[in-house]
Order: C-alpha cells, then structure tokens, then sequence
C-alpha cells in the first residue's frame, strides 16, 4: 500500500513525548510478538534432539542424581522433573511447541505466553549446567510478553480490539521491557569500557578485542581483510559507545517524536547483531533474538510505514479512551506489582547474592 506523504506528515506530528518513550503500539508488540514466536519454534525445535543426553534419566543428569540435592519449590515449579522418561519430555516439548505457534498466530496469545515462560523456566531449570545468554534472554522476553497486549493487531484474536493499532499506549510492561533493554546494552557495553585490559579502547594492546573476534567464519575473514588491523582497531570501541547508548537514543528520538532517529538507531542494532551472527559461529538465534527484543522501540504507524497496513482500515478503528492515573493504577496495579517483584528478584539475584 502507498501512504500519502500528508498523512505520515500528520502522524510524525502525532506522535511524541512521554507516552511514546515509556509506550508502545500494538503493531510493533504484533511484530514483536510474531517475531518472539519465530524464534521460539526455532530454538524448542532444535531440543528434540538433546532430550535423550541431557534431560531423560538415560542421559548426563537422571533424576535420581538431581532431586536428592534439590528442595521442594524447585522440585514443584519444574515440571521436567516430574518424570525422566522420553515419552513425557517429547510431550511437554511438544506442548511447547504448540504455545510457539498460537504466539505466531495470535491465538490465546496470554495463555500462550503465561504457558510458555512457566514450561520455558521449567526446561531451563531441568539441566543448569545448558543455561546461556540466549535462555535468559527468552526468559526475560517471554515473562514481560505477559503483561502486553499480544493479540492487538495482525492476530487472529485481533478483531477483539476497535482500537486504532498505531494508538500509543503506556503499561507497566512497556516500561519495564524498556528499561531492561536499556540496562541489558549499557551493562554490556560498560563491562567493555572498564575492562582492566582496556581490550575495547583504541589503544588496545597488542590487539584490540574485535581483532581477535573477527576470525571465526567466511565472513569474518572477508571483512578482517576488507578492514585490516587498522580499520578493526577504529571499530572496537565504536561497538562500546554503541551499545551504551542505543537504548537512550531510541528513548530520546521517541520523546522528541522523531521516527528517523528511532528508525535508524534500531536499524543500526541490528546491524551489529547480523555482523555477530555472521563473523562468529553458533550466534545466528542469539542475534536474532536481541533483535526481537527492539520491536517494542518502534514507533507509532510503522505498518504504515514499511507498506503492510494502510490509513482506511485504522480509520474504521476508534481511538484509545485516555485514563487519569487513578484508573491507570486501578487497570495496571496488579500486573505493576508482579514486575516489580520480578525485577527486585532478578537485581538480587544478579548483583546483591553474588
């Protein structure tokens, strides 16, 4: 579809300011959404065939060597460990991969998405020592998914919704996937900037870190070649400034409502995570799941924008009811309550218990 360049003009002047930076709409949750489900089915595909070595009671760790040294919670939030037998594990697998494709779809999508962290956390839980950045980052995802309204546009249950899908929207979910997002690329580019080693930095000694990380694949060769060690050097510490401030940029350029800004700082995102995925092996999920997770950074009209939704079937929809704060609490409290408790949860954990 071909939009007028009026009608973005007026919906560029639309959009903007705290709601936009804390908010979300429900086409970039429906990409997002579609895009998190992709990626599930991909990775809960790929477990089939690792239940027999490392979840049944066949494999490395049967459950008469696991639950002697486990308390009672653990034993009762994971339900892979209620039983080591292959027929029940391809089962519960199989379960998962049915909630994947009802999140694709858009079908019972916060019974899908509940389902789908609670048996995720469970999987997880089964085998510790299998843990990396990718689980946690599906952790993260899919328990914040939960508190989205997942089914509000390109979804089978969408017609539930009168609402106009470029609407802007604030929850406690936008704006606490928001800020994990925002703490997730500062961390990581923090850690870079204070490596003792100073790896990162422009004067690295002898090499600088991309260097030595730009060597593992094909590609990685063609473009150690095509840069040199010079053009590597210059790089490294790009990608530390990058990563700190990607999340605040995008947050700044929603705020002052400029589409361009949030457009090309996720573009640019993404960039980085394709180049990892290609210089570097066993990182093509992991790469496209961080870039899942900068669906919710984008703006109000992006249907419209990339071609795949046009202005009459919004003007058929009616525009979001605004609510005081007292409403607002009275809507989201509970759901604010929960995140609360998980983030307080997941900072001890990660700082405070070490």
């Amino acid at each position: 579809f071909f939009v007028s360049s009026s009608v973005k003009t007026n919906m560029a002047k639309s959009w903007g300011g705290w709601a936009a930076m804390l908010g979300s709409n429900y086409e970039a949750i429906a990409l997002f959404r579609i895009s998190l489900g992709v990626m599930l089915l991909i990775e809960l595909c790929s477990r089939f065939q690792y239940l027999h070595p490392f979840y049944s009671d066949s494999g490395t760790l049967p459950l008469k060597l696991l639950l002697p040294n486990s308390d009672s919670l653990y034993k009762a939030v994971c339900m892979h460990c209620y039983s080591g037998s292959m027929i029940y594990l391809q089962l519960l697998l199989s379960v998962q991969v049915v909630l994947a494709v009802m999140l694709i779809v858009g079908y019972k999508t916060k019974l899908a998405s509940i389902a789908s962290w609670i048996l995720f956390l469970s999987l997880t839980l089964r085998n510790t020592w299998l843990n990396f950045i990718l689980d946690r980052y599906f952790h993260y995802l899919l328990f914040y998914s939960m508190f989205l309204p997942l089914d509000g546009a390109h979804a089978i249950d969408a017609k539930k919704y009168k609402y106009d899908h470029r609407e802007t929207f604030i929850s406690p979910g936008t704006i606490a996937f928001k800020i994990l997002i925002t703490w997730l690329y500062w961390d990581a580019g923090y850690g870079k900037y204070s490596d003792p080693l100073q790896g990162w930095t422009l004067n690295a000694k002898p090499l600088p870190a991309l260097d030595t990380y730009v060597r593992h694949t094909v590609v990685a060769r063609i473009m150690y070649g095509l840069l040199g060690p010079a053009g590597l050097r210059l790089m490294t510490p790009t990608v530390v400034y990058a990563e700190m401030f990607c999340a605040p940029v995008a947050l700044l350029g929603s705020l002052v409502g400029n589409k361009r800004v949030v457009y090309a700082t996720i573009i640019g995102m993404c960039f980085i995570h394709i180049g990892i995925a290609f210089t570097m092996r066993n990182t093509v999920l992991l790469s496209s799941v961080a870039c899942v997770a900068w669906c919710i950074f984008l703006p109000s009209g992006v249907g419209m924008d990339v071609g795949f939704s046009s202005e009459s079937k919004h003007n058929k929809r009616v525009k979001l009811q605004q609510h005081d704060a007292s409403t607002w609490v009275k809507r989201h409290g509970i759901s604010a309550l929960i995140i609360a408790a998980f983030g307080c949860g997941s900072v001890w954990f990660e700082t405070l218990i070490a």
